[in-house]
């Protein structure tokens, strides 16, 4: 899930594709939160885990970077229809 977001954001060709680098370089935030809310709803791991698989962080991260997306959804039509287009590539 996170290679198909990584691919969306282009970040192949920066120093981290896995997005568990610690940084707050805008670059990096926006993608890893919608990988985080897309790793929430598609496999429903908990914030602890999902926190752990992006760099070791926090649950609370985790938790403000799924809301923040879940706004983003209902104000950005284009960024749903992107988010709803990676959520449906991410289920087998």
């Amino acid at each position: 899930m996170v290679r198909i977001v990584c691919k969306h954001s282009h970040l192949r060709e920066m120093r981290d594709p896995e997005l568990t680098v610690r940084t707050n370089r805008r670059a990096y935030v926006l993608p890893r939160q919608i990988a985080m809310y897309i790793v929430r709803h598609v496999t429903g791991a908990t914030l602890q885990e999902i926190g752990r698989q992006f760099g070791g962080r926090h649950h609370a991260t985790v938790l403000h970077s799924i809301n923040k997306i879940d706004a983003l959804r209902r104000s950005d039509r284009a960024l749903d229809l992107a988010i709803t287009r990676l959520m449906e590539a991410c289920t087998f």
